[in-house]
């Protein structure tokens, strides 16, 4: 940039440094020109012939042009063009004779002065003009001041413009300096990230400077960059601890149908009760470990964004279906299925949606399952439908997005312990459970897998829903799930 920048100040300079010679050149030549049509004027009004012989002094008419700076010579020629004499200004009139007079009868026609030299290499400006004998007269004056005006200008103009561009230089590579430190330290700071340290920003972000404006968007970068890092990190620690988690839930029921198998093969089970006992553990295990790969290969799908069949589903009859198996599950639980607004089952009205029919069933079933597992015997549990908002008790807990309304609403509360504020967080978390001591060692369908409600919140938010956990006024827990319309 700097060297681009001096270059074109260069050829500027040049070029005014050679128009104002060419400048100076015509107007001291116009001068000249002058002087000699001034001189021919009044040397026409006493007659151009009397010119004295060349050692006079006195040159007749025109040694009386009165203001005259320069007194022109003249050269006396026939009309043949041979030269005759000169007179001058009082020297010696042996001047050196002109070269490169040309055509005299065509100079004198036109009456234009013209440049030639004399022999001793000094140019001249010259007029010819015709004498009353048929001969010709040729004014001269000296173009010596106008070559030494013009090498002077030529000289000092150069030696200005040397001076400036030097500076300019100077000052050129100053500014690009200046500028350059931004980008430095921009260097700087992407070697630093490049050596690991991820959280290092551009310092130079001014939006009103090119550079400022570079480093806001470096920075912009660097912070996405940095987001997407963290969030993989956060990924693979969670997949790490899912995995955990996992084996850790898998490992209970293999251990169990091991120790069991293993008893049997040393005959520590004879047929009978222990037999019998041993057999129904094995299954009830197996059963438990086929429900958790079954909720993993679930929650694989719905991560994976797998395309599933959709089509208009009746939460309605879902809600009813799910009611009665958890009866026949259930018998002496209390579970109801009321409208969202209160009143009775009668005011129930049917709200249908488009979504995957067997995993929203799903949804349903798991949160009236957990509910039946996490509340006493006595606990009231209400399954909710109807039309409606987010509106409701005060959220501990969401997961996804509210939907546009008007949305659909599936609702189910219980009036069992409840969820401590401490705890809501967590609740959609995968393998998570709020009691680890429950069902550990118990049969299956005492404890859960902890994977129900993170796969409610999956299946939800994949059809553009969220589920919020609130308190249940006086005591418990309430689920309301929001799924839109369309």
């Amino acid at each position: 940039m700097a060297v681009t920048t001096v270059t074109l100040c260069a050829m500027a300079l040049t070029v005014a440094v050679l128009a104002a010679t060419a400048l100076l050149e015509g107007v001291l030549t116009d001068r000249i020109d002058d002087q000699l049509h001034g001189a021919a004027e009044i040397a026409d009004g006493h007659g151009i012939a009397d010119v004295p012989p060349d050692e006079s002094r006195d040159r007749g008419p025109y040694s009386s042009a009165p203001g005259m700076p320069d007194v022109p010579r003249v050269y006396v020629y026939d009309a043949d063009g041979e030269f005759v004499h000169a007179a001058g200004d009082g020297e010696e009139a042996d001047f050196a004779a002109l070269t490169g007079l040309g055509d005299l009868s065509v100079h004198a026609a036109e009456a234009v002065p013209y440049t030639v030299e004399d022999t001793d290499g000094n140019n001249w400006r010259i007029l010819v003009r015709r004498s009353d004998d048929g001969g010709f007269v040729a004014l001269a004056l000296s173009a010596e001041h106008v070559e030494a005006a013009t090498e002077n200008l030529l000289l000092i103009g150069g030696g200005v413009s040397l001076g400036v561009l030097a500076l300019l230089a100077v000052c050129a590579l100053w500014v690009v300096g200046i500028g350059l430190r931004p980008l430095d330290r921009m260097e700087a700071t992407a070697t630093q990230i490049a050596g690991g340290r991820l959280e290092e920003r551009v310092a130079d972000a001014d939006p009103h400077t090119e550079t400022g404006r570079l480093g806001l968007a470096l920075n912009t970068m660097l912070a996405r960059i940095q987001a997407a890092l963290d969030d993989r990190a956060a990924s693979e620690e969670r997949l790490r601890q899912f995995l955990a988690d996992a084996s850790h839930e898998l490992r209970t029921p293999l251990t169990s149908i091991t120790g069991f198998a293993q008893l049997y093969q040393r005959g520590g089970a004879p047929p009978g009760p222990v037999l019998d006992e041993a057999i129904g553990r094995i299954e009830a295990e197996s059963q438990r470990m086929r429900m958790l790969l079954e909720d993993l290969m679930l929650l694989a799908a719905i991560d994976e964004q797998r395309p599933s069949k959709r089509g208009p589903v009746d939460l309605l009859g879902i809600c009813a279906d799910v009611i009665g198996d958890a009866h026949l599950r259930e018998r002496d639980r209390f579970i109801s299925l009321e409208p969202l607004h209160g009143g009775s089952e009668d005011l129930l009205e049917a709200v249908a949606i488009v979504g995957d029919e067997p995993r929203l069933r799903q949804v349903v079933t798991n949160l009236v399952t957990n509910a039946l597992r996490h509340t006493p015997a006595d606990a009231r549990i209400a399954v909710r439908l109807g039309r409606g908002s987010s509106t409701g008790p005060p959220c501990l807990a969401q997961v996804g997005a509210v939907p546009t309304l008007p949305c659909a609403v599936v609702e189910v509360a219980d009036t069992g312990p409840g969820i401590g504020a401490e705890h809501a967080e967590a609740v959609f978390e995968r393998l998570v459970r709020l009691d680890p001591g429950r069902a550990r060692t118990a049969a299956a369908d005492e404890g859960g897998s902890g994977l129900g409600l993170s796969i409610v919140a999956a299946i939800v938010t994949s059809h553009g829903g969220c589920v919020r956990l609130s308190a249940t006024p006086g005591g418990g827990a309430t689920f309301r799930v929001l799924l839109p319309e369309k």
